[in-house]
């Protein structure tokens, strides 16, 4: 069976299928060869591909997918109308991508809070003792997004001393004692909850609701020196906006491990900018997260082969 990864980037995950499926021809695509690909394809995986109209209309594919959650990429009503199934492996299968993530968006945290970048100019050139940075413990941290992410990211800032709260598409009370919040908001709660936040968090999906969410003026909501990390989706927040929040002094810094485009410009502004920490997408880039993910991914397409129910399907083929 021949399968497809929709691009050059994510390396492991060809070493992985490779491993995982021994009898299989599997292997790497850039973007522009994709639609010439996947015209000779059983199962493609489309990783940060679009896999769009043009690719799926002219294809022999009888699978898409996805190394993880995200199906925003995929046109789902062109591969319904072509028969091809689209499954994904949704958070709660893969849970050592959520937990990944939560740590990624610790860490992006801690490196803002503790200056990092102008620690090791300060570890090269001096003085030591400098620069004077924030502790975690105490501040207020609100998590914008409570699905596995949002909610693994809470547990881990609870576990630091933080005061946290949440936005949540639809609230559940529940969900707040569960998580020891100190208060848990809707949509139309989240512009007077951002005033309040030393730290915030974005653990959101794209949705049509949540596309250029953060924009000049809810960014400009925020208080004055806070941090935003984001670690859900990069189309989530307008980078110019962020930009110029950062450049006024509004905020303190922005820790990204997801952008609107990517792979990212190299000459992106906010990647050189020094109140910026960036990571390329990493967060649930972990051994133990892409074991598991494969392990879902390379059982579906031997269920494939079999003539098997599927798991996780997204669409009705």
């Amino acid at each position: 069976m021949r399968v497809v990864i929709g691009s050059l980037n994510f390396p492991d995950m060809n070493r992985i299928l490779t491993k995982l499926l021994p009898h299989d021809d599997i292997g790497p695509c850039p973007d522009a060869d994709l639609v010439a690909a996947c015209q000779e394809a059983d199962v493609l995986v489309p990783t940060m591909a679009r896999a769009g109209a043009d690719v799926i209309q002219s294809s022999s594919l009888r699978l898409i997918q996805q190394y993880g959650v995200g199906l925003e990429g995929v046109d789902l009503a062109a591969a319904t109308a072509q028969g091809i199934p689209v499954c994904n492996v949704p958070a709660d299968v893969g849970v050592f991508n959520a937990e990944g993530t939560a740590e990624q968006a610790v860490f992006l945290m801690l490196a803002l809070a503790r200056r990092y970048q102008e620690a090791q100019a300060h570890l090269k050139q001096g003085p030591w003792g400098a620069p004077l940075g924030r502790a975690l413990m105490g501040e207020s941290a609100l998590v914008v997004g409570l699905g596995k992410v949002g909610r693994a990211v809470a547990w881990r800032l609870k576990a630091l001393g933080m005061k946290v709260s949440a936005v949540k598409a639809t609230p559940q009370p529940e969900l707040a004692a569960q998580l020891g919040l100190e208060r848990l908001g809707g949509p139309d709660d989240l512009p007077a909850m951002l005033g309040e936040a030393d730290f915030v968090v974005l653990a959101l999906i794209a949705t049509p609701q949540t596309l250029g969410l953060f924009d000049e003026a809810l960014l400009a909501g925020m208080k004055p020196g806070a941090v935003l990390i984001n670690v859900g989706r990069g189309a989530v927040i307008k980078e110019p906006d962020l930009l110029a929040a950062l450049d006024a002094g509004h905020l303190a810094g922005a820790g990204l491990d997801v952008f609107a485009s990517e792979p990212v410009d190299p000459a992106n502004p906010l990647l050189a900018h020094p109140k910026v920490v960036a990571m390329p997408h990493t967060g649930g880039v972990t051994a133990q997260s892409f074991a598991q993910l494969g392990q879902e991914v390379a059982d579906n397409i031997e269920r494939l082969k079999r003539g098997e129910p599927l798991k996780h399907q997204a669409n009705k083929v």
